[in-house]
């Protein structure tokens, strides 16, 4: 039996790992009308324009509005294709990606920033406020010390104006802060794993924009069936922990070449805890940049 579950999951795994892309190529000669270059293929290698830049016509206008949203006649920035590939095979769909077959996946960066648009009118019309609201006005209630006749909160009242306005910043500009937040989560990944995949810096933090639009599309499926969402756990996601750590696993399974669960489980909460250091260390940051703007104050 547990040979069979084996040899079924090596099968899922072969499956997960085929790309269904195609390349197309073409050897007809065009002359490029913005540059007089002379080529064979789909764009010009002068200037990147496309061969079949004409006059518009009601045709050209509506692939042009497609392209947008990641559609496009040959195939190229598949915005259908990326999405399921973000739940069917992640991991191997963004080292496709990092390896060279950008072309054939949608830019993790726009699609980020599509999903949370669609994220926030969705909540929107459905009404639906999440425990970020509850944060949000504890941090407005902080803010009001400033009108308290207290010396020392009076004096740090421009510093806890100053937080309230960056925490309202972050819950107001969602993918925006999202990017942000994963700088931390992107330095305790390749912390991790930097000796073990041949990813940089770079790349990793790419990768990790894949799997927060992987996580926000989880968001927008818990908010239509269940009409709520969540955001009280160490990770920037609005999903719950215990899903984060299943999809994180699942992820890094295909995406770095892992093979067994609990090397794998102890890599994450490796993670985990850099995460936590780094949040730490920033809070200590903080506290120290407020005594010494106390001390100066009160000089």
């Amino acid at each position: 039996m547990l040979m069979r579950l084996k040899n079924a999951l090596r099968r899922l795994d072969a499956m997960q790992q085929r790309a269904d892309y195609n390349v197309t190529r073409s050897e007809e000669r065009h002359t490029c009308p913005h540059c007089q270059n002379k080529y064979a293929g789909h764009y010009c290698p002068q200037c990147g324009l496309g061969c079949d830049s004409s006059r518009f016509t009601a045709k050209t206008i509506m692939r042009k509005m497609l392209d947008v949203i990641g559609f496009e006649e040959d195939g190229q920035h598949s915005l259908l294709r990326t999405l399921r590939d973000l739940l069917w095979r992640p991991g191997y769909m963004i080292r496709d990606y990092l390896g060279g077959h950008s072309p054939a996946y949608f830019q993790p960066f726009k699609l980020l920033l599509l999903l949370v648009l669609i994220f926030t009118l969705l909540i929107h019309m459905l009404g639906i406020e999440g425990s970020t609201e509850s944060f949000t006005e504890s941090m407005k209630k902080v803010a009001e010390l400033q009108e308290s006749e207290a010396e020392v909160e009076r004096m740090a009242a421009p510093l806890i104006a100053l937080a309230a306005k960056v925490i309202r910043w972050f819950s107001e500009n969602m993918a925006y802060s999202i990017i942000l937040q994963n700088i931390f989560i992107v330095t305790a990944i390749w912390k991790v794993y930097r000796r073990r995949a041949p990813y940089t810096w770079s790349e990793t933090f790419v990768a990790q924009m894949y799997i927060c639009c992987q996580f926000m599309l989880l968001t927008i499926a818990e908010v239509l069936l269940l009409r709520r969402y969540s955001a009280d756990g160490l990770y920037p996601y609005l999903v719950n922990d215990w899903v984060v750590t299943f999809v994180l696993l699942y992820d890094f399974f295909q995406l770095y070449g892992e093979r067994r669960f609990w090397p794998a489980l102890w890599r994450l909460i490796k993670v985990d805890l850099w995460l936590i250091l780094q949040y730490a260390l920033l809070i200590l940051i903080a506290i120290a940049l407020l005594v010494v703007y106390l001390a100066i104050r009160t000089m």
